[in-house]
């Protein structure tokens, strides 16, 4: 398979393939239809700037291939939360419906596409994680991204091959390895659901079926929670892992390889600079910049020029420390965590390593929260038989945790609002990113919502959020001021909001069955709070250290009028 460049159009190429793959895998030259439905209902749409989020990559191609034909710029907004596609759609020219009416099409035949793009166009807008400050948007012109695969398809084509993604296209590195270079190379690839290992699994086993050698686009978070009771050995090895997004642990990446025979292959960039290096950590630590990106180390700096950056005759200075190394460089952490409090350097870094330094701390993240105040805020894990359950417990672990931090910083550079968690949590690209941040700070704002610590998805039918309850919860006012607790209409009302939140929409609400309050809740309670999809609407349990608290199902109608199916 021959890479085209995105200004070619590479998936209006009519190429007929031999192999056999479900519905669910996207074949880049059976989009031309959805693209055509696309453009109809585009026709007479204002040209400029659209938001565009889809979770199925197909539909996504698809709508993407249809603005970027009608000259129009895609943006991809960096969650799906609520209130973040409020805000860019406020600002944008248009957003795009969940799926092209026919019906409403403003045109009855599609318009000509044009025989090639602009190559100085701006073909996308994103944004960056915000794990190191507020997300900052970037555009992307179709120079750039062709560059940067055109990389991709010289150091790993995808001859005979297809992709299998568990990050998210709505990122740079999602959007180039998993979706971008299949559409340049013509190569089957699919996501969506992938994250499940159990999925994982079973599209590997469908890709050997087809004949194809399967490439996995993962990250960090996805590797280090690979199970070992799935039996990989029985399944298709994949040709080659990626890992990206935030560096993998050596003993992650041996372990990954052990399972799925395979190697695995970390690339080191950003949004902003694309990629800049690669590494096969079981054969090195050290990273190998990519072709055509030209580096220079100064004085532990890392400087480079690359085809992939906006101005590519320019130099770039990247904001970590890096020292020089045999035909590479070394990766030492980032040169730009220090920030001011009152008037002093703090350097985030030092509190990390300050707190990592005490045995029950298995890793912290110290974090700007940009709150009037000026104080920091801080996350961390802790071993299992060291996290505190009750309100008493968590208050003498911050007064340890400060009292060990007191002899290393100023009073004002200790943390003052304190997060623990089972493990950092991280978006698709393996990173605690700024919206994760503000979810786990979130109560400061809003006294009616548990503080939310982190959740697990085991299926896509199931979620199981770690949550607390605020010491300063308003619920808890009035209500046995001797003796406060959460009144249970507040954990139902709890269990139907967090269920929209993960679950998008979830349908009117008609009533409760089953319903059954067994022990209190009380104030500084770390909690869990398991929600399953239902046919007809949703099951809850919240359950602590102590046991059951309360269970219930809610029914829920849907627009349709009818349950969930």
């Amino acid at each position: 398979m021959t890479f085209v460049p995105l200004t070619r159009l590479p998936w209006r190429r009519a190429i007929t393939h031999q192999h056999s793959l479900p519905r669910h895998w996207v074949d880049p030259f059976s989009l031309t239809q959805r693209i055509d439905a696309w453009r109809r209902w585009l026709a007479g749409q204002p040209a400029g700037h659209w938001l565009l989020y889809r979770r199925h990559p197909g539909e996504f191609c698809a709508a993407l291939a249809a603005l970027w034909e009608s000259g129009r710029v895609a943006v991809l907004p960096a969650d799906d939360r609520p209130e973040t596609l409020a805000r860019l759609a406020a600002e944008l020219d248009g957003t795009l419906p969940e799926t092209p009416d026919e019906q409403s099409a403003n045109h009855p035949t599609t318009p000509a596409y044009p025989e090639s793009l602009n190559p100085s166009a701006t073909a996308v807008v994103l944004y960056t994680s915000g794990s190191t400050g507020d997300p900052i948007r970037l555009a992307k012109r179709f120079d750039q991204l062709d560059a940067e695969l055109a990389a991709h398809a010289e150091l790993w084509p995808l001859a005979d091959g297809c992709i299998i993604s568990q990050v998210s296209h709505q990122h740079i590195y999602g959007l180039l390895t998993g979706v971008l270079h299949p559409l340049g190379t013509g190569a089957p690839f699919c996501g969506d659901e992938c994250r499940y290992p159990e999925v994982l699994a079973a599209r590997l086993q469908e890709a050997g079926d087809a004949g194809l050698a399967p490439v996995v686009v993962s990250s960090p978070a996805q590797l280090s929670r690979l199970p070992e009771h799935l039996s990989w050995h029985d399944l298709p090895r994949p040709r080659r892992v990626f890992s990206s997004g935030a560096p993998l642990a050596a003993e992650h990446a041996q372990r990954t390889e052990s399972l799925l025979h395979a190697p695995v292959i970390e690339i080191y960039g950003s949004t902003e600079t694309g990629g800049i290096a690669q590494r096969r950590q079981t054969q090195g630590s050290t990273w190998q910049a990519l072709p055509g990106v030209e580096l220079s180390i100064m004085d532990g700096s890392l400087t480079l020029r690359s085809p992939f950056l906006e101005d590519p005759q320019s130099g770039w200075q990247q904001p970590d420390r890096v020292a020089p190394a045999t035909a590479g460089f070394e990766l030492l952490g980032r040169v730009d965590r220090l920030v001011k409090i009152a008037g002093k350097r703090v350097s985030l870094d030092h509190i990390e390593l300050s707190l990592t330094a005490l045995p029950e701390v298995s890793e912290a993240r110290c974090i700007d929260l940009g709150r009037t105040d000026g104080r920091l805020g801080a996350v961390v894990t802790l071993h299992d038989e060291r996290m505190p359950h009750r309100h008493d417990t968590r208050h003498e672990l911050i007064q340890r945790l400060r009292t060990h931090l007191s002899h290393h910083l100023e009073r004002v550079a200790i943390p003052r609002y304190w997060r623990f968690v089972d493990a950092l949590p991280s978006n698709a690209q393996g990173k605690l990113d700024r919206s994760l941040v503000d979810r786990l700070f979130a109560d400061l704002d809003d006294n009616k919502a548990p503080r939310w610590l982190g959740e697990r998805r085991p299926d896509p039918a199931t979620c199981l959020l770690t949550l607390e309850v605020p010491e300063r919860l308003v619920f808890l006012e009035g209500h046995f001021e001797e003796y406060p607790l959460v009144p249970g209409v507040v954990m139902v009302q709890w269990a139907i909001e967090l269920a929209n939140d993960s679950f998008g929409e979830t349908g009117e609400f008609q009533g409760i069955e089953r319903l059954k309050f067994q022990r209190v809740l009380r104030p500084g309670s770390r909690f869990t709070l398991q929600l399953t999809r239902r046919d007809d609407g949703i099951a809850f349990a919240i359950d602590s250290h102590e046991g059951r608290h309360c269970a219930g199902q809610v029914r829920l109608l849907t627009r349709h009028g009818g349950g969930h199916g």
